[in-house]
């Protein structure tokens, strides 16, 4: 019995599985509502859709299975189910909704404006509303903005108390960049319903693009209140929070939104870029990690913060890609070019740093820290100029950043700008009193400008550390050179290079002390030394191009130090010019043009200068064709350089085509009508070619047009002054004076009047022209000169100590009013041993600021009044040395050698400097001086 009973049990066993495997899991919509409410809408999904399966024709269910796969991204479900939803009798506004938006989601604009006409009329006012409102979203896709506006407006007009009506009013007046009428529209779609989700978004992208941080964030807070299950306001709000700096908060909103959706991509981003800011870049890394590649790339500042840790961790290759993918991607990003421009200094490269920060600058995205940054590029490439322009532009930018400042002031240094570096380290100063290097820079800036006592002043109230630093050393270093204490200076200068050995300024200092103590070898070696680590060093290169181009004893031993220089930096165009320079005084201008047009510049810019010297070179050469070709390539790179107009303007007139030539510098003048240059240039050539009444005439009638005065009143007197006629020049630049008074028609007048032999007259136009313009330095150092060579010594004594105070870096200025002061001294008295002591302070500067033979005599002469001939010696020496290259040299500063030479016991050499002096049929002031010292150096015993 019970065998025949198993088959039937076994095939209703079948029976109940198939109907258990057949029929759906018991639909529950309370289990689906449960699971959007906690965020799980995937579960939401299956709930909702056991339910339609359970009840197919329910179009409420239907609805709900679309919105939950709206949220999900699954549009090819919510269109089937919004369609569903409708046949089944679902209200027709809200089902029409969720289709509409179901073919936004899948990006078919175009269907979705072939599918659904507006119909005005024949539905509805609020489905047509509907219908228009999504209408101007799918032309807004499709960048039809008038047919997106009328969209709009037809959608508020049907239904402005549609949500979905203000919405695409808002997103037309977001693509008009309307930020007023967009907010307009978000408030009051808000005040139709508060808490619609897509409203309280933008209102919440509003507050946050405004820094309304905390608004921003309470906007979300009701987002995420509506929306407890979706994780997107939640990363949104963490944005908020960690920009405000609550980084706390952020933290637990990025958790729980990882929570709901663990991987999803923006949360995984933002906890990287969280830690990062803890700086957990191993987490950040693992973090990061997570994301699919071509995720990450998509993710706004995927790229950004990928590189950020990559440097972090050290991988540099990795962080440089992340970095140029990012600024390629988002090139108006300052972040990004930033970021990159940080890792290629880190890695050596201070020119692609410059050019990735140059391409943000002319983007016009450069805010105050990439000036900043590439100010520091330049100023790693000596860049001088460019660093000092980037840094002005920092500073605009941020006036209160005592660094900035601070590095301003240091580059405005680094060009010569001494009174502007003081000017920005008093700025950074005010801002920032323990602001480092802002006193180096004070006293550097003192001392460039002769003023010691600031300078020394400076120093003392720099703290122990700053002042063991290079910049203080050689402050200290130069303040003991100006004082001529040689050995003190030597000491400080080598103690500085033993703390930093590859100091340039240690290495000037030095080789300018060898200068004085006129060591040639030791000069020209630490020189050499210098142009290694700064190949374009404008004083070494200066004094190294002077001795290769003088002819003299180390002339051959400088040149061969510039040509070295050259082959290992072929292509710096200062170092070229320095070398071809010394080529030209050799007389070698084939070299110069070899050295100008090699191979390494023929693909390379060149600067005006660099061709104008090529066409100065070429010229020399004979090779005028191409020398006129590099001065109109010169022309060409600058129109408005009258040097190089006027240079091809001169290779015109040398083939006598002299209508060129003219026609080049009208067109210079047309440009530039009041450049004194050019129009001095084609009066000359007037001369030159049809004589000097053609030129005179053509000078009149320059002087007619308005807008090239004043320097066209000029003309007529320069042209007689070349001619010898210095009454008649004068008399024609006191016409141009009365027509235009300016300083200098006033100071051309004084000197045609003393190349007339009339100081008097001399002296009155330049009085007359004080009388005017009282504050006028320059005409009271020139007036100065005037009353010294008239014997008026204390008037002039007197007005140069305005001209001194008013122009403290005016070298020539200083050395005249030391020589006045100790030729006024008495040392036999109190007041006169006062008077030479300030008068060695003078000299100092004067010395320190222009070292020429002129300021080393006056200092040499003053140290051996003070009894220091041993110190005054060299510079004696050197000021003679300078003196015997000159035609006509003042014998009296080979009287004041001698001086020198017989005090130190070189009795045999001060005759030899002196004998031929006095055999000479010679008038100066110091002959009987002269005669003297000679007859008292014979008679003494040998």
């Amino acid at each position: 019995m019970t065998s025949r009973l198993r088959p039937p049990l076994r095939l209703a066993a079948f029976a109940l599985a198939a109907a258990l495997l057949a029929a759906p899991a018991e639909a529950n919509p309370d289990r689906a509502r449960a699971a959007e409410a906690r965020g799980d809408l995937r579960a939401a999904q299956i709930e909702w859709r056991n339910a339609v399966r359970a009840n197919p024709n329910d179009p409420a269910l239907r609805a709900a299975l679309a919105r939950v796969s709206l949220a999900l991204g699954d549009g090819d479900t919510a269109e089937k189910e919004a369609r569903a939803a409708l046949e089944r009798g679902f209200d027709r506004r809200e089902g029409t909704q969720l289709l509409l938006r179901a073919y936004l989601l899948l990006r078919r604009h175009n269907e979705l404006l072939r599918d659904f006409p507006i119909d005005e009329g024949a539905q509805p006012a609020e489905v047509a509303g509907t219908v228009a409102a999504f209408r101007t979203l799918a032309h807004l896709a499709l960048n039809q903005r008038d047919e997106a506006r009328r969209a709009a407006a037809t959608a508020v007009r049907l239904a402005p108390r549609l949500v979905d009506a203000q919405l695409a009013r808002a997103s037309v007046a977001s693509a008009d960049g309307d930020r007023a009428a967009f907010e307009a529209a978000v408030d009051a779609a808000l005040a139709i319903d508060p808490d619609n989700v897509e409203a309280l978004n933008r209102k919440a992208a509003l507050q946050f693009e405004r820094g309304d941080l905390a608004g921003a964030a309470a906007t979300f807070g009701r987002i995420i209140a509506r929306s407890p299950g979706d994780p997107l306001p939640l990363f949104r709000r963490s944005e908020v929070l960690m920009r405000s700096g609550d980084f706390d908060a952020a933290r637990r909103d990025v958790a729980a939104g990882l929570r709901l959706a663990p991987n999803a991509p923006v949360g995984l981003l933002l906890d990287a870029m969280l830690k990062v800011q803890a700086r957990d870049f191993q987490g950040a890394d693992q973090s990061l990690q997570r994301i699919p590649s071509q995720t990450l790339v998509n993710l706004p500042d995927g790229l950004l913060v990928l590189a950020t840790v990559k440097r972090a961790l050290n991988q540099t290759a990795q962080a440089e890609d992340a970095a140029q993918r990012h600024v390629a991607r988002r090139p108006d990003d300052p972040r990004g070019a930033k970021l990159l421009a940080t890792i290629e200094m880190e890695r050596g490269a201070p020119d692609a740093a410059a050019g990735t920060l140059a391409r943000l600058v002319q983007r016009g995205r450069a805010d105050a820290e990439a000036y900043d940054m590439l100010g520091r590029a330049h100023a790693a490439m000596r860049r001088r100029t460019e660093s000092r322009e980037a840094f002005e532009r920092a500073a605009e930018l941020a006036p209160e950043d005592a660094g900035i400042l601070t590095r301003l002031a240091v580059a405005r240094l680094a060009v010569g700008e001494a009174a502007a570096a003081a000017e920005a380290a008093r700025a950074a100063l005010a801002r920032a009193p323990d602001q480092r290097g802002a006193r180096e820079v004070l006293a550097s800036a003192a001392l460039a400008l002769g003023d010691l006592d600031t300078a020394r002043a400076e120093l003392e109230r720099l703290g122990p550390e700053a002042r063991d630093g290079e910049l203080a050393g050689i402050v200290d270093a130069t303040i003991r050179l100006i004082r001529f204490d040689l050995a003190g200076a030597k000491e400080r200068f080598e103690a500085v290079l033993r703390t930093q050995p590859d100091s340039v300024r240690a290495r000037l200092g030095l080789a300018r002390i060898a200068a004085i103590e006129n060591d040639a070898a030791r000069t020209e070696r630490l020189l050499a030394e210098v142009l290694e680590r700064d190949p374009e060093n404008a004083e070494a290169l200066r004094r190294i191009a002077n001795a290769a181009g003088s002819g003299g004893p180390h002339g051959a031993s400088a040149l061969a130090i510039l040509e070295r220089v050259y082959a290992a930096n072929p292509t710096s165009s200062a170092v070229a010019l320095a070398l071809a320079s010394a080529h030209l005084r050799l007389r070698q201008p084939e070299r110069a043009v070899a050295v100008l047009d090699s191979p390494a510049w023929r693909d390379r810019a060149r600067t005006t200068q660099h061709l104008i010297v090529l066409a100065e070179a070429r010229a020399q050469a004979g090779q005028m064709a191409e020398a006129e070709a590099a001065a109109r390539a010169a022309l060409a790179q600058e129109p408005r350089s009258n040097i190089a107009r006027r240079q091809l303007a001169t290779l015109l007139a040398r083939r006598n085509d002299t209508g060129a030539a003219e026609a080049v510098l009208q067109q210079g003048i047309r440009l530039q009508p009041n450049d004194a240059l050019l129009l001095q240039g084609l009066v000359e050539l007037v001369r030159d070619a049809r004589g000097l009444d053609a030129a005179l005439a053509q000078a009149d009638s320059l002087a007619r047009a308005q807008d090239t005065r004043p320097a066209s009143l000029a003309l007529r007197g320069n042209l007689l002054m070349a001619a010898n006629r210095p009454e008649e020049a004068a008399a024609a630049y006191e016409a141009g004076y009365r027509v235009a008074p300016s300083s200098a028609l006033a100071q051309a007048q004084a000197g045609a009047w003393q190349a007339a032999g009339r100081p008097e007259r001399a002296m009155q136009a330049l009085q007359a022209w004080l009388e005017r313009e009282p504050e006028d330095v320059a005409t009271h150092a020139l007036l100065s000169q005037i009353e010294i060579v008239q014997g008026q010594t204390a008037a002039a004594e007197e007005r140069l100590r305005k001209v001194v105070a008013a122009r403290p870096d005016d070298g020539i200025s200083a050395n005249n009013l030391a020589w006045l002061m100790q030729a006024r001294a008495e040392a036999e008295t109190e007041a006169g041993r006062a008077k030479l002591a300030e008068a060695l302070r003078l000299a100092e500067r004067a010395y320190f600021l222009t070292p020429t033979p002129e300021t080393a005599d006056t200092l040499g002469w003053i140290l051996f009044r003070h009894g220091r001939a041993a110190e005054a010696l060299p510079l004696l020496r050197q000021a003679a040395a300078g003196a015997a290259q000159r035609q006509q040299a003042d014998p009296g500063i080979f009287v004041r050698f001698a001086h020198g030479l017989a005090a130190t016991g070189a009795r045999e050499e001060a005759l030899r400097v002196l004998e031929p002096i006095v055999a000479a049929d010679l008038r100066f002031p110091e002959r009987a001086e002269a005669e003297a010292l000679v007859a008292r150096l014979r008679a003494a015993p040998r």
